[in-house]
């Protein structure tokens, strides 16, 4: 298990840094952060491979920072719509299945960088278990509950301005 772990916290270290770094980066805007870690544990049956804590003057905020590392994935769906996008040379729109079987046939250095990169960015953009614990606390807050009703009641005032 140790094992495991270890080299899971090596192949994932740097995505391992962007996941805390966009909750410490969020916690600075919502909130106090108190602690960044990136050295892995082992907590009962389960591998911590980092963590950040933060303090907030209200509990809506901590699901800005829980949720923050969602940005990630916001990321790598940029770089894989540039991945599979039109080739210069067919002017084709959308996915293209050929674009990928032909950089299968010449695979680079390059291509390996890219892959692992997007491999990071995806385990960099999950969510633990506590991060999605924290979101779902920070929603059923007084102050979240009070967050979404006044949205909804703005919502509903504008739409009724409108029309």
């Amino acid at each position: 298990m140790k094992i495991k772990l270890f080299c899971g916290s090596i192949f994932y270290l740097f995505g391992t840094f962007l996941h805390e770094f966009s909750h410490f980066a969020v916690a600075l805007f919502f909130g106090k952060p108190e602690g960044f870690s990136i050295v892995p544990r082992i907590e009962s049956d389960t591998f911590i491979f980092g963590a950040v804590k933060a303090r907030v003057k209200y509990k809506v905020l901590s699901v800005f920072i829980a949720a923050a590392p969602l940005i990630w994935w916001v990321l790598l769906l940029f770089m894989v719509k540039h991945v599979l996008s039109a080739s210069p040379e067919t002017g084709m729109k959308g996915f293209n299945v050929s674009i990928i079987l032909e950089k299968l046939k010449t695979f680079s250095l390059h291509d390996a960088f890219s892959l692992w990169l997007a491999s990071q960015l995806f385990w960099a953009g999950r969510l633990s278990r506590q991060d999605i614990k924290t979101c779902f606390s920070g929603i059923i807050s007084p102050s979240g509950l009070i967050l979404i009703s006044s949205t909804v009641l703005l919502v509903q005032f504008f739409r009724h301005i409108r029309s």
